[in-house]
């Protein structure tokens, strides 16, 4: 594939090279930038030897390179760091916007990356192991597999509705095995609409047996030594169960990681959004910006908390009765965040009196 050099072959050797990289999947777009001038722009193949090939040029440099992260993961950055070479995988959320400026392309993409990591205006995300990317991949591949299957779900309940068909289930006992049997002894007008509920049925069955297999490696992972103390911990809190627990830590691994309360908050989308002009400050709904998955699990577990805790209990209502139920929700999420980071660094269990103090 043909390259562009931009400010000739002049010799950057000893200097400090910096390098943008917009990630493709057939090609990469590759810029580099020393003394503050950029001495090449060009597309390279979409293979890390083509990329090594390139930086071949810069022998005896001091490389500093950045892509954006996404779909391609952390996998280059371990090349590179294995080659020796500096890297920041940065967040798209933290690049800084040129206001008014709309354009966007590959190239400009990789001249901005290099001209932002040369100022050292980039910020990096933080980078799990190897191992820890994997226990991260196992329970999101469970969550994925289990939305799967609630779709599924609905859609045998949404066919059901379509053609007037009355469940003598009540929705406590739906989805057990009865009712699974109940809906393939159901009797339909036509072969057709019979396979269509086949279809659906297998499905279900076929993800749950999934489940039940992803089940048996999250139960493995519970009891890895790097967790298992940690989670017996979390699970001193009401509304936190093992799958819970395990799923938080995956999630955020190292919570020393975050040198506040504040700034775990504001990892996971818990923080709200402010609109201030003037003397005038007002605050909005939460930024949602962050880990949405541990979010979730938060929000699901203040529900038991709530019913088991007083004192959150009687701050709930306080703030149901001033704000809403759901500000109140979240306002009680953020709180159990915050405990949660204090057991975590403190390596104390719950305590429903230190909560109300």
């Amino acid at each position: 594939m043909k390259t562009v050099v931009v400010a000739g072959r002049r010799s950057v050797v000893g200097k400090d090279v910096y390098v943008g990289i917009d990630v493709h999947k057939e090609s990469w777009q590759v810029t580099v930038r020393t003394d503050g001038e950029e001495v090449f722009n060009g597309r390279v193949p979409g293979q890390y030897q083509s990329l090594k090939k390139l930086f071949e040029r810069y022998q005896g440099c001091r490389m500093k390179v950045a892509y954006e992260a996404g779909p391609f993961g952390f996998w280059l950055s371990d090349k590179l760091v294995e080659d020796g070479i500096e890297v920041l995988v940065v967040p798209p959320s933290l690049i800084p916007v040129e206001s008014g400026n709309r354009v966007k392309t590959d190239k400009r993409d990789s001249r901005k990356l290099a001209r932002l990591l040369e100022s050292n205006m980039l910020k990096r995300v933080y980078m799990l192991t190897p191992e820890e990317r994997e226990h991260r991949d196992l329970l999101r591949t469970r969550r994925q597999i289990v939305d799967h299957r609630n779709d599924v779900a609905r859609q045998i309940k949404s066919k059901l509705l379509f053609y007037g068909i009355a469940s003598p289930f009540t929705t406590t006992t739906r989805w057990s095995f009865k009712y699974i049997e109940w809906l393939k002894t159901l009797r339909c007008d036509t072969d057709y609409l019979r396979e269509s509920f086949d279809l659906l049925i297998d499905l279900y069955e076929y993800l749950t047996r999934q489940i039940v297999r992803i089940n048996k490696k999250v139960v493995l992972l519970c009891h890895d030594k790097k967790y298992s103390d940690r989670i017996k911990l979390l699970c001193t809190a009401p509304g936190i169960g093992r799958l819970t627990a395990i799923e938080i830590l995956v999630e955020l691994q190292d919570i020393s990681r975050f040198p506040s309360a504040e700034e775990l908050a504001s990892y996971i989308g818990l923080t709200p959004s402010e609109y201030s002009t003037g003397e005038r400050t007002r605050q909005g709904r939460i930024t949602r910006c962050g880990n949405k998955r541990v979010r979730t699990y938060l929000v699901e577990s203040t529900w038991m908390l709530i019913t088991k805790d007083p004192a959150i209990r009687l701050k709930y209502l306080k703030l149901k009765s001033l704000r809403g139920g759901k500000r109140a929700t979240i306002a009680i999420a953020r709180k159990l965040l915050i405990r949660i980071r204090r057991m975590l660094l403190d390596n104390a269990p719950y305590r429903m009196a230190a909560m109300a103090a």
